[in-house]
């Protein structure tokens, strides 16, 4: 009796073990691959920090390096935050490729539709095809961002270019 219930006892328990050993083995790379990121992270900060510090200096190398990720832990906070659970009552999800957005998202899209509209003409207008296709491309990538990630791109490009801008203006010596 005690052999059949033990053989019974091992046979269910073999799926456990197994599930629990590839568990321990996913957990195991996940750390590792997470250490390794972590790491990796450190030294490009470190070569960014040796590239941009001699053109801006200590307090506009580490400003920049700060903004820039400020701006990425901003856009992983909203996606996070942005991710909603799967529906059960059979409603299709919105996408944009379906053409319905919601309310709110469409009076976005119009509202950079609105802005974008007199550039395009006047690019149009003065034959230039290669910018016009490009401010309509950023446009429509615009369309499928978040308004706080486009104000994160915003505030890290228009502090990149006041660098270059106060940079080019420094005196020749």
């Amino acid at each position: 009796m005690n052999r059949l219930l033990n053989r019974l006892i091992a046979d269910a328990m073999a799926p456990v073990e197994e599930m629990s050993t590839r568990f321990l083995k996913g957990a195991v790379l996940f750390f590792w691959a997470m250490g390794a990121l972590l790491v990796s992270a450190a030294f490009l900060t470190v070569a960014l920090f040796d590239l941009l510090q001699p053109l801006e200096g200590n307090a506009g190398t580490a400003l920049i390096l700060g903004c820039l990720y400020l701006g990425i832990a901003t856009i992983c906070i909203i996606l996070t935050v942005r991710q909603k659970p799967h529906s059960r009552g059979g409603r299709a999800r919105v996408s944009l490729e379906d053409g319905r957005l919601p309310p709110q998202k469409a009076e976005f899209a119009k509202n950079i539709d609105s802005a974008v509209k007199p550039i395009v003409e006047i690019l149009r207008d003065a034959g230039m095809d290669r910018e016009r296709v490009a401010i309509e491309s950023a446009a429509e990538l615009a369309k499928q961002l978040h308004p706080f990630s486009l104000v994160a791109f915003a505030m890290l490009g228009g502090l990149l270019l006041a660098r270059l801008i106060k940079r080019d203006e420094r005196p020749l010596s």
